[in-house]
């Protein structure tokens, strides 16, 4: 459950500062940028547009494989941490309207630890979540298998809920 208010990023980075050594280099140098970050004046980090995010991914978004079959996907600390900078910076634009800073992502994960659950949130949460109208969203896969991995997941919580 993400709880209001709670910058899960700041946590997440306060911990790979703490135990700095249980964790790569890439992953010490995004928390450097994060710090980096909060130093700017031209944008800032809105928790509740992030946590809002996140609030969405563990909604609607549901495990259909192995033992997590049928139940929520609850985000990690890290995985918290990729959504909370992709949708928690924002800047005012030239209209003076309030967008995310980070329009586009590479995010590197090795095998077995969740990539297509964390799209799935991503591409589910753009489609619905963000509330803008007639937005074009893809997802590419590298065969049919893997493009039915990414739809059930995403299926199977939209079917769950009346909202969406």
């Amino acid at each position: 459950m993400i709880e209001p208010g709670v910058n899960y990023a700041d946590l997440f980075a306060k911990e790979v500062r703490k135990h700095s050594k249980k964790y790569p280099k890439t992953v010490r140098l995004a928390i450097d940028r994060w710090y980096r970050w909060k130093k700017r004046k031209d944008i800032w980090f809105d928790v509740d547009r992030a946590n809002e995010m996140m609030d969405w991914v563990e909604s609607f978004i549901v495990h259909t494989k192995g033992d997590m079959v049928g139940k929520p996907f609850i985000l990690e600390p890290w995985e918290k941490f990729i959504y909370s900078w992709i949708y928690g910076w924002v800047k005012e634009n030239e209209k003076g309207q309030v967008v995310r800073v980070t329009r586009e992502a590479y995010v590197q994960i090795p095998k077995k630890n969740g990539k297509t659950l964390i799209a799935v949130g991503a591409l589910g949460y753009a489609m619905y979540g963000e509330g803008a109208l007639s937005v074009d969203c893809y997802a590419c896969a590298s065969d049919f298998a893997q493009a039915q991995y990414a739809a059930k997941p995403f299926a199977r919580g939209v079917d769950r809920k009346s909202v969406v």
